[in-house]
């Protein structure tokens, strides 16, 4: 299957249309390719990882592609993901370095490539989500807390430091240098975070919950079940849940039902972080936690 055609920020095509106007178009040239090569990198990598690709969008320090199933996927193909951009920066930094070692590219145009994949790699590893560095620390909190509280912590020290890197600009500009630029990462960060916090499994179990508030109150919907092998992950089940409209999960073992799950049971097991459970233990749990058999039908 074919990614989307990633889509500019509106804050990407002024910073463009500002280094055309003052004749930058060398620099233009090789600042679009670094950001394509990062962004490119990681969508190389979640596809490789059989992850389907959503919406890419480029924003001036970096890209963000909306990758459905990275969060459920677990802390690893999470990690994997992330620093697929990264690498690809370090490999044109060292692609730089050997052109100017050779001679093969003038010094000017050498240190122009050199210097832009070092700042996207720097900036990139920072620890602020969701740039590349702030999304592995959410994998590896994911590990110790779960997911959830892994979000709300990667998204909170991602304000901070987005927050610490306006500070520092705002008083590198009025010291006289080129402050500016750290402003427009504090905001694009603030930005991108907006968008990932209404992509996160979390809201859009909100959104379902939400959905199931309205059934109390007499509303209609198209409510659904499905069947799953108890050997499933919950991570696989989780997925077939945002995909569609189903509510309730039969559990097969042995050609036969075992029991079955509702939603708000894996909502509760989803929030614990193990997404590599299997429905059978979740079921099992539940049936011990109410002090009798598997849940029937």
């Amino acid at each position: 299957m074919r990614s989307p055609l990633p889509r500019p920020h509106p804050l990407l095509l002024i910073l463009l249309a500002i280094g055309v106007l003052l004749g930058q178009g060398t620099a233009l040239v090789v600042y679009i390719g670094t950001l394509v090569l990062h962004e490119s990198s990681h969508v190389a990598a979640a596809r490789s990882l059989g992850l389907r690709i959503g919406r890419i969008e480029l924003y001036p320090f970096g890209g963000q592609a909306d990758i459905p199933d990275l969060e459920l996927a677990g802390p690893l193909v999470e990690i994997l993901v992330a620093l697929a951009g990264p690498l690809a920066n370090l490999m044109a930094v060292a692609a730089a370095a050997l052109l100017l070692r050779y001679g093969l590219a003038t010094p000017a145009r050498g240190d122009l490539l050199l210097n832009v994949n070092l700042a996207m790699l720097a900036v990139n590893l920072l620890p602020a989500y969701p740039l590349d560095g702030g999304r592995i620390f959410h994998a590896v909190r994911s590990r110790a807390i779960g997911w959830t509280p892994a979000g709300r912590e990667a998204l909170l020290l991602g304000r901070l430091i987005a927050f610490l890197i306006a500070i520092a600009g705002i008083v590198g500009q009025l010291a006289g240098y080129p402050g500016w630029q750290a402003v427009v990462l504090s905001g694009v960060i603030l930005w991108a975070q907006r968008g990932i916090e209404r992509q996160t499994p979390l809201s859009r179990w909100a959104l379902w919950l939400r959905a199931l508030g309205a059934l109390s109150r007499g509303e209609v919907l198209p409510l659904q079940a499905f069947a799953a092998a108890s050997g499933s992950e919950l991570r696989q089940v989780l997925r077939r849940l945002f995909g569609g409209r189903a509510h309730r999960v039969y559990v097969y073992e042995g050609g036969r039902v075992v029991g079955a799950l509702d939603d708000q049971a894996l909502y509760d097991a989803a929030q614990e972080g193990d997404l590599h459970r299997t429905v059978g233990e979740i079921l099992n749990r539940e049936a011990r936690d109410r002090g009798g058999h598997r849940g029937s039908p």
